[in-house]
């Protein structure tokens, strides 16, 4: 069985922190990761790799507003020349992040984290212990009741598509679903028909109001339809795409479905319960250990070492 000082769970930006602030603490640190792409959903899926599509976007946005001030013609986006740049960058970063774990002494172990106590891990029926454990499993997609949701993407997967079809509906009316949209409207097809759908009375419910109005009459001006105060009841797949039925008797016909409403605290696998880990459906909420209550931010377990 192997024993470390800290065990990390999650290889993504605050996994990392805390890797190298421990390692170079002169901790034993070994870092777990289930997916088979090491570095986490800002630098790989999220935050770094969506900068080239929103460089491009809005490249074409600013072109398209001075049409006639001085710009006689836009350029035309190309979605797959964005996404060609975006898996070579997304390749370094692949390459980096294992390199440098490496080149710190600090172990990099593949599989999905169990806890079997309060000091042992089962990492795909192998056992580690650690004298200290660090959560940072990062989120996922919330969870949706919603009859064939199965038939839904990703922001993930939709950051890696092939071809944007012409019609795209988004679940949920947060920044996700916005920027993506956004996306859509200026680096797709020229008839590209785009709508997102938010169960609230508003879109972007913890953004400022006015804002948030010039925001949609912006989109709109970009063909991206906003309708708010909708519940989606089911998706149905068939031979020319999906419709997506809701409680208010309205039926959207589409190409494609995303799932952008929001993400959940990924701690399903854990088994949190072995290890005397208080938590609920917003994440961790304290660590109990040897009666002794260790409060978290979030749902990211941080330790304070101190010399």
């Amino acid at each position: 069985m192997d024993t470390y000082d800290v065990v990390i769970g999650g290889s993504g930006t605050r996994g990392q922190t805390a890797a190298f602030d421990l390692n170079e603490n002169g901790l034993e640190v070994a870092v777990v990761e289930k997916s088979d792409r090491p570095g986490g959903t800002c630098a790989l899926a999220g935050c770094q790799p969506k900068k080239w599509f929103y460089e491009a976007a809005e490249a074409i946005a600013k072109s398209r507003h001075m049409e006639g001030k001085g710009i006689v013609a836009a350029p035309e986006g190309n979605w797959n020349q964005v996404l060609e740049q975006k898996h070579r960058f997304i390749s370094r970063i692949l390459e980096g992040t294992i390199q440098k774990l490496q080149k710190a002494g600090i172990d990099l172990m593949a599989g999905t984290a169990t806890f079997l106590d309060d000091k042992t891990l089962s990492v795909n029926g192998k056992r580690m212990q650690g004298q200290f454990f660090v959560v940072a499993t990062g989120a996922k997609p919330m969870k949706l009741s919603i009859e064939g949701i199965e038939h839904v993407i990703t922001s993930d997967d939709f950051l890696d598509s092939n071809v944007l079809p012409p019609s795209i509906l988004f679940i949920g009316g947060g920044f996700i679903s916005l920027e993506f949209a956004h996306f859509a409207a200026r680096l797709g097809s020229a008839n590209q028909r785009l709508v997102i759908l938010e169960v609230s009375d508003r879109p972007l419910g913890a953004f400022n109001t006015e804002m948030v109005e010039l925001l949609v009459k912006a989109s709109q001006t970009e063909d991206i339809d906003i309708r708010s105060s909708v519940d989606i009841k089911a998706i149905e797949k068939h031979a020319q795409g999906f419709s997506v039925r809701t409680a208010q008797g309205d039926s959207f016909e589409t190409d494609l479905v995303v799932h952008g409403a929001g993400r959940a605290p990924d701690l399903d696998t854990l088994e949190l319960d072995a290890a005397g880990v208080e938590y609920s459906k917003r994440g961790i909420t304290a660590l109990l250990y040897n009666n002794l209550t260790l409060p978290t931010a979030g749902h990211i377990l941080q330790f304070s070492f101190k010399n």
